[in-house]
């Protein structure tokens, strides 16, 4: 074979077109890519769709607290009665049959702060003032005195998840239900026996005296519990659902952070992609076609250690203005960046590990390497991202692999910055160190791999036309 000069020319390789139908008919020639297809349909599918389909299904530890400022008031007989607290043992009690929510009973101020980190989904809020309340309806149920139905407000938290938010209200809601209707039975019943006894307690007096209580005063003496004080005891509390944190305008309901790691992730794996083509060419290894050009550079035969470093070096580097680049436009869109030196720090890191995992995959693989960056990283990536479901909602598979995933790593760490004042304990130090150890897993196999396919197989080489055609 004629040596190249050192400059990049391009050459072509002139090769006899396929005669006959044989080419075509071949299984070799429509097997694999149809192989391909049905890999990558199926797999998508199986891992996207199963994963996000039913979270509710799959909730395991779920987090939500309950808040119970309840002062408690005194009863008429000189007890106490504190049904805050009666409530709260019984959210205890039923999600303590099963592992799927974990209720934290918390001080107002420590739900507060695992809100604004992104810990716990929602919070359920038991005023100090519920006690005297639901007392105060047994007593206005018998006069005409106005009363103040007790309140619980439920606080959501969607910038951890508008999805979260939901499947939190939707665990709260039953079981406040339940409490309401225990404590309107409970209400209902005081009320009757407070009626029974006032009217047995005046029947005595009018007795010592010889007389009977006219049948036209008895009903405004000993009213009945009826109508709108029935229905009122029986449906006692007031439930209000607030969000905690709005997210702000351009977050895109919470999921803004989720979406710009989505980006990330695309642009390294589609970046690593051409840019490993684009050097293979260069390097002489593999032809590319540009347009009507089809060239291949000499061949230089680098060390694949070397090739790795190189590729990954050159996004290391083009990552910097691209990060730069990326949350400007997204600034000038509207995204809200608070903290932007060290966003900008957790979007370059973004793309450098999405990049350093996409190369040491076609480098332990070959081309094969980028269908499987497409499962490992997209659609193993986004169902355990929790940035549609959260961690706690998804099947166990994706529970176990969340913190092997780029995207995860990329997500909790782009949603702190973003949305939790970049509290370390909201997911940035956990992010960056996630990435950090992401990036040398992946360089260390791909460079271990490398030594070893050299001295086993020799270095990479462009293809003689020959040996290109019997391929």
């Amino acid at each position: 074979m004629p040596a190249h000069p050192a400059t990049d020319q391009p050459r072509t390789s002139p090769v006899s077109p396929p005669r006959g139908t044989g080419f075509y008919a071949s299984p070799r020639t429509w097997l694999l890519p149809l192989l391909v297809l049905l890999l990558l349909g199926g797999a998508g599918t199986a891992l996207y769709i199963g994963g996000l389909g039913s979270p509710g299904d799959h909730l395991k530890h779920f987090p939500i607290a309950v808040v119970n400022e309840d002062q408690g008031t005194a009863t008429p007989g000189g007890g106490r009665e504190d049904l805050g607290q009666n409530i709260t043992d019984q959210m205890k009690q039923g999600f303590g049959s099963s592992d799927q929510i974990e209720l934290r009973v918390l001080s107002w101020d420590e739900a507060q702060s695992q809100m604004r980190q992104g810990i716990i989904h929602g919070t359920v809020m038991i005023p100090e003032s519920f006690s005297a309340d639901a007392t105060a309806l047994v007593a206005g149920s018998l006069s005409a005195d106005e009363v103040t139905r007790p309140s619980i407000t439920v606080y959501t938290n969607p910038q951890a998840g508008p999805l979260a938010s939901s499947l939190a209200t939707e665990a709260i809601d039953p079981a406040l239900e339940q409490a309401n209707r225990g404590l309107g039975e409970q209400l209902t019943k005081s009320a009757e026996e407070a009626r029974a006894q006032a009217q047995a307690e005046l029947e005595g007096e009018l007795g010592q005296l010889g007389t009977a209580l006219p049948a036209e005063l008895e009903a405004q003496v000993s009213p009945k519990v009826a109508g709108t004080s029935a229905d009122l005891l029986a449906d006692p509390i007031s439930v209000k659902t607030s969000v905690y944190s709005p997210p702000p305008e351009g977050a895109a309901l919470g999921m803004g952070a989720f979406f710009y790691s989505v980006l990330l992730m695309v642009v390294g794996v589609s970046g690593s992609v051409a840019l490993h083509f684009l050097l293979d060419a260069r390097l002489g290894v593999a032809p590319i076609e540009l347009g009507p050009r089809f060239t291949l550079g000499p061949p230089r035969r680098p060390a694949r250690w070397a090739t790795y470093l190189i590729k990954w070096g050159i996004v290391v580097l083009g990552a910097l203005p691209t990060a730069g680049l990326m949350m400007w436009v997204a600034s000038a869109v509207g995204m809200p960046i608070p903290h932007g030196g060290l966003f900008f720090l957790t979007t370059w890191l973004s793309i450098v590990t999405v990049s350093a995992v996409t190369f040491a995959l076609i480098g332990v693989f070959g081309s094969a390497g980028m269908i499987l960056s497409l499962i490992y990283v997209v659609f193993m990536g986004l169902p355990s991202a929790s940035g549609v479901v959260p961690l706690e909602a998804l099947p166990g598979f994706f529970r176990f692999i969340a913190r092997g995933e780029p995207l995860y790593q990329m997500t909790m760490a782009n949603r702190a910055v973003l949305y939790f004042d970049a509290q370390s304990s909201a997911g940035v130090q956990s992010g960056i160190i996630g990435m950090l150890i992401i990036i040398v897993i992946a360089v260390a196999v791909a460079l271990v791999f490398s030594v070893i396919y050299d001295r086993l197989l020799g270095r990479r080489g462009a293809l003689t036309p020959g040996a290109a055609a019997r391929s």
